[in-house]
């Protein structure tokens, strides 16, 4: 019934409005049945005001995807950490549990685990590698030559191809029904040069205009079972390196004192609610970083120091069901690479530093997947990036040369699709996506009601190599 309530982009920002207390506690304990049935029981007020109407319906969703997402008990997610190292026990399980290294939530009273939590495991912490994991060093191989060529002055040029196709889940095929589809394609734009859209399937009713913030192939069909819709592209990613060890920071001073920023970078010192916001916590961290500093590097280095060096990588719930993502990563002090990226953005614009959101996939050779990052804005150089997430990776590792990379730069083993985040699709859907961050998947609707698990998504590597 109130699945399908018009809620846009905009009603999130209804996210901060604080939940009535018998509800919150019946989410933490995981009664999440009698929890929906408060949530119905307000939502027949007939005079509720609208902004807590949408609160309680995100909530609905918010649910469903808590559900979905802790579906370990606590004897499966210790057997599968005993599969990896035989002599663990449930007394140390418990020790990591207070120590708040293992992702949980109650469901219906009883402790559940995140469905990656082994995996978070042994990637945060390094006392819990295996010997014989080659995983980062076969990685640090590949990106080693292409750093030193472009510390050097080269130009890297990678050439991705790339097929993404996206299925119904089985249970969500309605045959015969009106069936509307937004597949992620890249535009010419950014690191983007000569794309080809080699094969595309069905016959999409649009292509994306490259003027979008999330560039979509849309599609209109009459839904069936095994339906693929499918994209398949090439296009060459040029990446060119950003000195900023180097970088005149007495000319960038100079030009902060006799000059305000562009007009079009002025959105980006702003709030995006939901999880772009101005916190209490947040205003305090951001000027405990920045402390007397006026130069946009400095500060954006501080931060970035911060996230990498003090904070934990680790897979999360789904976005859908995080409030705050910028608070939750800075509280919870973890969390996966969105949720660092869109910290950093967050106390670099309470800092002063424009910053913005970018996202899409990583293409290393065979190892294929989405992936956020973030660019900040410095004067007389522009647009430069800064991943958290691979800068610490490289630190974790001590990797110091490649944590320093990433302040200031990208590898070009990139598909930059969202240049922005929360931005509504063209053409407009009608309900709220599944995922109300951005577009890397693809999302999937009926003419009369939403979808709300989501869609199969597979990414297959036709070519991927670097040249010079």
């Amino acid at each position: 019934m109130y699945d399908n309530y018009n809620i846009n982009y905009s009603d999130l920002d209804c996210h901060k409005i604080p939940l009535p207390e018998d509800i919150m506690k019946m989410k933490w304990a995981g009664y999440y049945d009698k929890a929906r049935k408060m949530i119905e029981n307000r939502l027949e007020i007939a005079d509720l005001p609208q902004p807590y109407r949408y609160r309680l319906i995100l909530e609905l969703k918010n649910l469903d995807h808590m559900e979905a997402n802790y579906i370990l008990t606590k004897e499966e997610a210790l057997k599968q950490i005993q599969e990896k190292i035989s002599t663990f026990t449930m007394e140390e399980f418990d020790r990591l549990i207070l120590e708040g290294k293992l992702e949980w939530t109650f469901v219906n009273g009883e402790e559940k685990f995140l469905g990656s939590t082994v995996r978070n495991l042994f990637r945060q912490y390094p006392e819990f590698w295996q010997p014989d994991d080659k995983s980062y060093d076969v990685a640090k191989n590949l990106y080693n030559e292409m750093m030193e060529g472009m510390e050097s002055g080269e130009d890297f040029h990678a050439i991705i191809h790339i097929r993404h196709d996206l299925q119904l889940h089985p249970e969500d095929v309605v045959s015969g029904k009106s069936l509307r589809v937004h597949l992620p394609v890249p535009v010419e734009r950014q690191q983007i040069h000569n794309l080809e859209i080699l094969n595309i399937s069905p016959e999409p009713v649009s292509m994306p205009d490259k003027g979008d913030i999330m560039p979509c192939a849309y599609f209109e069909v009459t839904a069936e079972e095994g339906q693929v819709f499918s994209v398949e592209y090439r296009f060459e990613n040029i990446t060119r390196y950003n000195d900023l060890k180097t970088a005149d920071e007495e000319a960038i001073a100079r030009v902060m004192e006799k000059e305000s920023y562009p007009d079009e970078v002025l959105p980006f010192l702003k709030e995006r609610g939901p999880h772009i916001v101005f916190t209490p916590y947040l205003k305090k961290l951001a000027a405990q970083l920045k402390g007397a500093e006026t130069n946009p590097i400095r500060i954006a280095r501080a931060i970035y120091d911060y996230i990498t060096c003090h904070l934990k990588y680790t897979f999360v719930r789904d976005y859908a069901s995080i409030d705050c993502i910028s608070e939750a990563m800075a509280v919870n002090r973890r969390g996966d690479c969105g949720m660092q990226a869109i910290l950093f953005i967050t106390l670099c614009r309470i800092a002063g530093v424009p910053a913005r959101w970018q996202s899409g996939i990583s293409a290393e050779p065979k190892n294929v997947g989405n992936h956020d990052w973030a660019q900040f804005y410095l004067p007389s150089i522009g647009w430069v990036y800064a991943d958290p997430s691979f800068g610490m990776s490289a630190k974790l590792h001590g990797d110091d040369d490649r944590w320093n990379f990433y302040f200031g730069n990208i590898d070009p083993y990139r598909i930059p699709l969202n240049c922005d985040m929360q931005y509504e699709f063209n053409p407009p859907r009608k309900f709220l996506p599944a995922d109300t961050v951005d577009s890397q998947d693809g999302e999937a609707e009926y003419d009369d009601c939403s979808i709300s698990a989501g869609v199969l998504r597979t990414l297959t590597d036709l070519g991927i190599r670097i040249i010079k």
